[in-house]
């Protein structure tokens, strides 16, 4: 029988001091950073067949970047060429990779570059240091730190972030994913690495300063309580409709503090967790991709006369100078915000993109019981439970932000009714993409 091995390494990413930070509407150049951002890779092999995964403290990036990546790999003859699943842990405060909303300027190329060279050595040295390892698996819940953001109004408009004890809000539009699905390496005894994925928005902590946000904090809470330096790496369940504000409560959700919270929040819950993990006996490894077309959305004449009435309406508003642009503006109404995103309503039907859009997912599976599998995109919770309903792995992890990012993907009833995440906007991917993804989902974890 093969052995399984497994190998770990990571790289310091922090940028430096200025660079904007990635998320909101606005640039912030950061002043510094409360924690520190790191790419994990860990490498499996298993016989022949070897495969990594490798997550980013970072928004989010381009599928053009990991082909940049996979293209080095292949001209450098890696083992691991071709077979890598790369993501991002969404945290709102990391530097930019790509540019968001129409401002490429935000990208430093030297930080890019930097980036690229940082995860290439972290792939070599995770790979070169493969020793046999034993996989365990076990799942929990946690039902009380994520809240669906889109709630139905008494209007029957859906809103995103309508506000804390909005007396107008009339239910939420849909529910939460509580399940948190662990996997644990150990080596010669030891715990070496944990694994763990949740549902929920990173975005607590707004500002520009540097962090992981509650990653982070989950990460430094488990090592504190195991006395090991163990590293955590999170995955990112489906969370486009997800996030961590609480309306029923006046209490201030955004800061540094809110991220320690809920990283301690969630590391309780995995480390009441731990004692019943199981050992897997089959680790055998598959990796295995596929690229789909993920069309953009088409603008319907209604929703095109009521951008342009909208842009008209705020075409003078503009941006107030010292202070973050969020979501929770658009439920304010700040015109300012209204405006930008009337334009990228308006720029659907006057400036459409027309080139084919093709994009990437991947499945790592261990055994009969363990899956990963990619979605290039922020899905809603909605895309999960269409996955994990139909998956023949009992545990299948969902990698969120994987292998790329075209935004906010929920299914067709998600759009028509309001919710900035469905917006229309020229990058927008059509109503029927969240099915898409469902379904080369299910296909590769045949």
């Amino acid at each position: 029988m093969s052995k399984f091995e497994f190998g770990y390494a990571q790289e310091d990413i922090t940028p430096r001091c200025g660079l904007g930070l990635c998320g909101y509407f606005n640039l912030r150049p950061n002043r510094g950073f409360y924690d520190r951002l790191a790419v994990k890779t860990a490498a499996f092999r298993n016989g022949d067949e070897c495969c990594a995964v490798v997550s980013y403290d970072l928004c989010l990036f381009p599928a053009s970047f990991v082909k940049r990546l996979e293209k080095a790999l292949e001209e450098k003859k890696s083992p691991l060429a071709g077979k890598v699943l790369f993501c991002a842990t969404h945290t709102h405060t990391g530097p930019f990779v790509c540019g968001i909303f129409g401002d490429e300027k935000a990208v430093d190329p030297a930080y890019v570059d930097d980036l690229v060279a940082k995860t290439l050595a972290s792939l070599d040295n995770a790979y070169a240091s493969l020793a046999e390892a034993e996989l365990y698996t076990t799942t929990t819940e946690c039902s009380a730190l994520a809240f669906n953001r889109r709630y139905i109004m008494k209007n029957g408009k859906t809103l995103t972030n309508p506000g804390k004890l909005n007396p107008d809000i009339d239910h939420p539009e849909g529910g939460i994913d509580p399940l948190i699905i662990i996997a644990e390496i150990r080596q010669e005894g030891r715990p070496v690495m944990l694994m763990a994925n949740i549902s929920n928005h990173t975005d607590t902590i707004g500002g520009d300063i540097v962090s992981a946000d509650w990653p982070g904090r989950m990460e430094a809470e488990i090592q504190r309580a195991l006395d090991s330096d163990i590293p955590v790496m999170t995955i990112i369940a489906p969370q486009g409709n997800i996030n961590h504000f609480d309306v029923s409560t006046t209490v201030n959700q955004t800061g540094y503090e809110e991220a320690k919270r809920i990283g301690k929040g969630y590391a309780q819950a995995i480390l009441s967790a731990l004692f019943r993990l199981q050992k897997m006996e089959d680790t055998a490894i598959t990796f295995k991709r596929l690229e789909f077309d993920a069309p953009y959305l088409q603008l319907t004449d209604e929703e095109y006369a009521e951008a342009k009435k909208v842009y008209e309406e705020n075409k003078d508003a503009v941006m107030e100078a010292g202070r973050d642009l969020t979501s929770e503006d658009i439920a304010k109404g700040v015109p300012a915000v209204k405006k930008m995103f009337a334009e990228l309503a308006i720029g659907c039907r006057e400036n459409p993109i027309t080139e084919k859009r093709t994009e990437t997912q991947v499945a790592v599976t261990f055994g009969s019981e363990l899956a990963i599998v990619s979605l290039p995109a922020e899905p809603f919770v909605e895309i999960g439970y269409g996955i994990r309903e139909k998956s023949k792995y009992p545990k299948t992890m969902l990698a969120a932000l994987g292998m790329g990012e075209i935004g906010y993907v929920g299914l067709p009833r998600h759009y028509g009714n309001g919710g900035y995440e469905t917006s229309p906007s020229r990058s927008l991917a059509d109503r029927t993409v969240g099915e898409t993804m469902i379904a080369g989902a299910l296909e590769l974890l045949k």
